[in-house]
């Protein structure tokens, strides 16, 4: 399930940084994959969606970040939304 306001919240909180990808050398990372594509300007294609919704230069794109985080030795875990549980669902029943 989303966690809705997460970055802001991070932000308040004095966790988010910015720095060089080395300085996470030998680290498992988690990544957000919704919010990772969707920040990446280069992929925002106006012709996508006549493609099939597939911006033509994604797997360039991923092929290069991969090839990033393995030369400098870190392990991505991309992390996607999953289906949300039904009502029903034994977490949520009282």
């Amino acid at each position: 399930m989303r966690v809705r306001h997460l970055q802001s919240h991070l932000a308040e909180q004095g966790l988010v940084h910015q720095g060089r990808l080395e300085r996470l050398r030998g680290v498992r990372v988690g990544v957000d994959a919704v919010f990772w594509l969707r920040s990446i300007q280069a992929l925002k294609d106006p012709f996508a969606d006549a493609l099939g919704g597939i911006p033509p230069g994604i797997f360039g794109f991923v092929d290069k970040e991969l090839e990033a985080f393995r030369k400098h030795e870190i392990q991505p875990l991309f992390v996607f939304q999953g289906v949300a549980p039904g009502p029903q669902h034994s977490m949520f029943v009282s």
